[in-house]
């Protein structure tokens, strides 16, 4: 009996040893949706800026808007990102010439800038090179997608260094009226503003410095009027004023009842506190402009992720509302809605409008602002 065993356990080795080997087993795919796959690299960028950004904790930026914006992008920035919005509010030139004072003392202060104009931008950044590219801190999809912009693309000021984006696309309103002294339909083309009856009753932000003053009298040198035109709006003797605020409050009490290149800021401000004031714009020939609607990064800033995630957010749909609610001006965004805005500052059909962007505006501008400045400097020392 044992014989047979060990011949039969024999015969069975031996047969297993010449049999063909065994096909692999079968592949089974797995059943749609229970594979995780890797997260795309924007995602796991993102999570990883938002982490160091919440150590980081804080963020400054140097803006136009007053503490309404600041609170407002607080209270989504503390409660989902961890960050604080500190903000020092100022006008562009102001804010320039601190920023230059501060990279030359190596005080980095300011993580982000939304306060530069181009003429500010030309004459004064690109000269001190205290800007840094920052087309690679874009990382959201809605943010860097090309179709979420007006033109199909994001608007760099400085398409070869891209240190400055653009963020606004509106009409800026060139004179503000009080409605109790002036009628609407009194101020429908320029040469309404010609009227014996206004001379001596017309204020004018200081065309000297940059801001809408001087790009108001630019612009109509440039293209929408010429030189005798502006000769001819200097004879009605406006009053020359820099404090934008005190201004329109003029405007407001009935002190002045027309203000040429008014803060839309200051205007939209008292205009929903029920002030008697309008923003006008002339079917001849309005201005469209990004203002200091824009975004830059100085050089060194001290909360680099802070930085990142805050202009992500800024530059998002819902950042741009916000922004657009509280300044008054319509976002450069086509999914932000303008609802909202005084109609002023939006495009209307039958109105021509001209860009402060056009590349030759700006090339002459230099020589266009030197004449305005012999042809106020009689007003200047009145």
């Amino acid at each position: 009996m044992q014989k047979l065993t060990v011949v039969v356990v024999s015969v069975l080795l031996v047969a297993l040893a010449c049999a063909p080997p065994a096909p692999p087993a079968p592949v089974v795919a797995p059943e749609v949706g229970l594979v995780l796959s890797e997260k795309p690299a924007w995602e796991r960028d993102w999570e990883a800026t938002v982490a160091a950004a919440r150590k980081e904790g804080e963020v400054t930026a140097y803006v136009s808007y007053g503490p309404d914006w600041r609170l407002a992008m607080n209270e989504v920035m503390e409660k989902r990102y961890g960050i604080t919005v500190n903000t020092l509010t100022g006008k562009a030139q102001v804010i320039a010439e601190r920023v230059i004072k501060e990279q030359q003392n190596k005080l980095y202060q300011a993580d982000v800038l939304s306060a530069i104009s181009s003429g500010v931008f030309m004459d004064t950044y690109q000269a001190a090179g205290v800007l840094q590219p920052f087309e690679r801190m874009l990382i959201l999809p809605e943010v860097v997608d090309g179709k979420a912009w007006f033109g199909g693309k994001l608007n760099w000021f400085d398409p070869d260094t891209r240190t400055l984006l653009w963020y606004r696309d509106f009409v800026s309103a060139p004179i503000l009226i009080n409605t109790e002294l002036v009628r609407p339909e009194e101020m429908k083309v320029w040469d309404d503003l010609l009227n014996p009856k206004w001379k001596g009753k017309i204020a004018m932000i200081d065309p000297i410095i940059s801001g809408s003053g001087q790009t108001t009298l630019t612009m109509l040198a440039y293209a929408i009027k010429d030189w005798g035109y502006i000769d001819r709006l200097l004879a009605q003797q406006p009053s020359i004023q820099r404090d934008y605020r005190l201004v329109t409050e003029w405007v407001a009490r009935g002190k002045t009842p027309i203000l040429i290149g008014p803060g839309k800021e200051e205007a939209y401000q008292m205009m929903t506190q029920g002030a008697p004031i309008k923003l006008v714009n002339f079917q001849d020939g309005s201005i469209t402009s990004g203002g200091s609607g824009s975004v830059a990064v100085p050089r060194n800033n001290p909360h680099p992720n802070a930085t990142r995630v805050f202009i992500n957010f800024l530059l998002g749909k819902e950042g741009q509302t916000i922004t657009a609610k509280i300044g008054g001006y319509a976002s450069a965004r086509v999914d932000v809605p303008t609802d909202f805005l005084d109609p002023e500052v939006v495009r209307q059909p039958g109105t021509r409008y001209y860009s402060t962007s056009d590349m030759d505006y700006l090339q002459k501008l230099g020589d266009i602002n030197r004449r305005i400045k012999q042809a106020v400097a009689p007003l200047l020392t009145n």
